[in-house]
């Protein structure tokens, strides 16, 4: 049911439904900055639900690319794509799907490799 309310018009294909996919929201504070990091076992995909926030990738440790979401724009996210999300002039909050590159073996919070982290978390 998150997939159809929030990603009604993603195709089957592209969430590759053989896959384990999880859901997940994520807010985030005005001019916060998330982590910058990556993952081993999962890409993702993101849609802003309410605000807007800046999203930065690479395909390495430098950050470079920097673009503004508005509400009900969507990013798909690489395994091992370095990202983050900040925040914007208000709240921003998005609907996030990991998708699970092996399911035996699931992605978690342990699979976040951080190469930044405003909040010291490693």
């Amino acid at each position: 049911s998150f997939l159809h309310y929030f990603f009604p018009d993603l195709a089957e294909e592209e969430l590759d439904l053989d896959l384990k996919l999880s859901p997940k929201i994520l807010v985030v504070a005005p001019n916060k900055k998330l982590s910058w990091q990556y993952h081993h076992r999962r890409s993702e995909i993101w849609k802003v639900v309410a605000g807007t926030v800046k999203v930065v990738t690479s395909d390495d440790d430098e950050q470079r690319n920097e673009r503004v979401l508005l509400q009900d724009e969507i990013i798909h996210l690489a395994q091992e794509e370095r990202h983050r999300i900040i925040g914007t002039d208000r709240w921003g909050i998005l609907a996030e799907i990991w998708r699970h590159s092996d399911k035996e073996n699931p992605s978690n919070e342990n699979d976040i490799v951080r190469v930044e982290d405003d909040f010291g978390r490693e």
